[in-house]
Formats: structure tokens, C-alpha cells, sequence
């Protein structure tokens, strides 16, 4: 057999072992080349979750476990990638385990489901303390803190209050990292449709005077209305935890939120 011929065969195997082991394939390069959102499942080349990761998120995660066989998969490769992608760091005497690590990944990975960049590529290290931690950014006490130096910090006691009750609407992680996606994409120069909608859902808080509807209706905690960052932050928060109390309340927002976000938890 010639040099030409197994060059062909071993391509040929190459494509149909990428076509069987990715997600809408063909979906996915469409969307890549007209540079819109991509399928919610789609993942090109996938790395296998741990069993004893698959393990506690199958007991803990409620998300996770909805998710089809095939959504699964992705949903734990891209919380493997984002791990290998950042430098987790303990600090204040907290010695950081594997469930530290893979409840702060899940919660990332949860949020930019929906998007190309799940990784937050602006972000390089998650800093984990056992408790509220000092900030020489704000000279604050805080619980966490997003920095657009690349820095995301976590109170891992407050990590876990916002699993304890997961119809809440409050859970740290979702609130910080809502924080990383909005300065991730403030951060990059390319225009894309999170930018495109994510103005949209600004003009329209601010125009239907969204902030004040929210806080004399107790829709949303009264943290939201500090600003309108932290309302994307909040609003990010009951996204997840109470997403048919959102729908119902603010139904417009929460439809410029699935655009965003590019997922509704509302649908199977």
C-alpha cells in the first residue's frame, strides 16, 4: 500500500473520528463562520470527566443532571478545559481539593454554556480564601471580587451558602462570574452578538426604568440596583436559581437574558 493511500485512509479515519465524537458538527462550523452563537451542546474535541467528578455533580448539580447523555459530556469536558485553562491558588490557610475547584469550574461552565468563549479567556487566576478576605483594590471586606486584571477571588464560604438553597437567587460564583463574561467581552475588541445583546438589554432597562420597577417590587435582591453592573450580575443569579419567577416578573428582560446567555433553563 502506498505512502498516498494511508495518508488518505488515516485522514479519512481522522474526519469520521471527529464527526462521531463532536456534537452537531456541522451546526457548529456554520455558526463559527457566520460568527453567531453556537449550538448550547456543541464541543469539536472533548476530554473525559473524572467518575468522581461525574459522581458529585450528579448528586449536587441539578443542571447537570437534566442535561441529555451527549450534554453531559460536553458540559464536563469544557469544566475540564477550564481547569487546565486557569490557576486556582488557595489563600488565608484554605488548601484547595477537587471539589473546591470543580463547584467554581461547574458554575463558570453553567453560565457560558451557551457561548464560544466559556473559558473567559481574560482571566487567568481563581483566588479562593476560606472566609470574607481584604481587598487592597477596594480596601474592602468582601466576599468576592472580580478584577479586570485577570483576578477572580472567592469566599468559599460564601461559595458554598450559595449552594446550600438553590432557589435562592443568591450563589456567589454565578454573581462573580457574571461579572468576568460582561468585562471578558468589554475587554476584547471584536464585536459579537453577547455586546450586541447585552446593549440592547441596557437600553432597555434604562429606558423602561427597569432598576426602579425592581426594587419597589422586590423582584430581585436590593443589591441589584446598585448600578447597572450589578444588576447584570444579580439578574445573571435569578437566571439560574429562580428562572420561571424572572420570566414571570420581567419577561422582557429575561428574554434579552436568553439571548445573552444564549440558553433559557426555562425549556428542556
Amino acid at each position: 500500500m502506498s505512502v498516498g493511500i494511508i495518508f488518505l485512509l488515516s485522514a479519512v479515519a481522522f474526519l469520521l473520528y471527529i464527526v462521531l465524537r463532536s456534537v452537531d458538527l456541522g451546526k457548529g462550523i456554520i455558526a463559527f463562520i457566520l460568527n453567531k452563537p453556537p449550538p448550547l451542546c456543541f464541543e469539536l474535541f472533548y476530554r473525559r470527566l473524572p467518575s468522581n467528578y461525574e459522581q458529585f455533580l450528579y448528586r449536587n448539580e441539578k443542571y447537570y443532571r437534566e442535561l441529555s447523555p451527549k450534554l453531559q459530556r460536553n458540559y464536563g469536558s469544557r469544566i475540564m478545559k477550564f481547569i487546565d485553562d486557569k490557576e486556582f491558588h488557595g489563600r488565608g490557610g484554605l488548601k484547595l481539593n477537587h471539589e473546591i475547584i470543580l463547584v467554581i469550574a461547574s458554575a463558570a461552565v453553567k453560565i457560558t454554556f451557551g457561548l464560544w468563549d466559556y473559558k473567559l479567556s481574560s482571566f487567568h487566576t481563581i483566588i479562593v480564601y476560606p472566609d470574607e478576605f481584604f481587598s487592597k483594590a477596594s480596601n474592602l471586606h468582601l466576599k468576592g471580587e472580580t478584577n479586570a486584571t485577570g483576578v477572580i477571588v472567592f469566599s468559599w464560604k460564601d461559595v458554598k451558602f450559595g449552594m446550600s438553597n438553590p432557589s435562592d437567587s443568591i450563589n456567589l460564583c454565578y454573581h462573580e462570574f457574571a461579572h468576568a463574561l460582561f468585562l471578558n467581552h468589554l475587554l476584547s475588541q471584536l464585536e459579537d452578538d453577547f455586546k450586541r445583546h447585552y446593549r440592547e438589554w441596557l437600553v432597555y432597562i434604562k429606558r423602561n426604568s427597569k432598576l426602579k420597577e425592581v426594587k419597589e417590587k422586590h423582584i430581585f435582591r436590593d443589591y441589584a440596583v446598585t448600578n447597572e453592573i450589578e444588576f447584570f450580575a444579580v439578574a445573571v443569579e435569578n437566571f439560574f436559581e429562580e428562572p420561571e419567577h424572572f420570566k414571570k416578573e420581567l419577561p422582557k428582560l429575561y428574554e434579552y437574558m436568553t439571548k445573552i446567555l444564549n440558553q433559557d433553563p426555562t425549556k428542556d
